[in-house]
């Protein structure tokens, strides 16, 4: 071979490992994009489920009737959010409040009364889910 076809067989080659590194770049780039994403919609999700949670220890029931209708009111609107969060992945839980014996909530666990399970999270950390 010539100097001439060294020389543009040596560019073809440098244009390959270049057209590589930049699609791979743009994948590892798609990935932290979307993986950043997801715990930043996650956490706006955390962020409502303790806003409803603050909101419902605010309630003051002065009778069981009373109390059954604020857990039922709250646990619905726990449970929409995990369909206003969907794309979060979010699984919500709720947990009812007791009634205290003077009136207002008897506090019998220190957990938030509605949280949120990344389900997400789950299945990249253990590779599975089951609910």
């Amino acid at each position: 071979m010539t100097t001439l076809e060294w020389l543009l067989v040596t560019a073809a080659v440098a244009a390959l490992v270049a057209v590589a590194v930049v699609v791979v770049q743009s994948v590892v780039r798609d990935v932290g994009i979307e993986a950043g994403r997801h715990r930043a919609w996650f956490r706006t999700a955390e962020v409502a489920a303790d806003a409803l949670t603050r909101e419902w220890r605010a309630q003051s029931p002065d009778d069981e009737f009373e109390a059954a209708q604020i857990n039922r009111r709250y646990g619905e609107r726990c449970a929409r959010l995990g369909i206003t969060y969907a794309d979060s992945e979010a699984r919500p839980y709720w947990k009812p409040g007791v009634l205290g014996p003077d009136g207002g909530w008897r506090e019998r666990h220190k957990i938030p009364i509605c949280y949120l399970r990344d389900v997400r999270g789950e299945r990249e950390r253990f590779g599975s889910f089951t609910p």
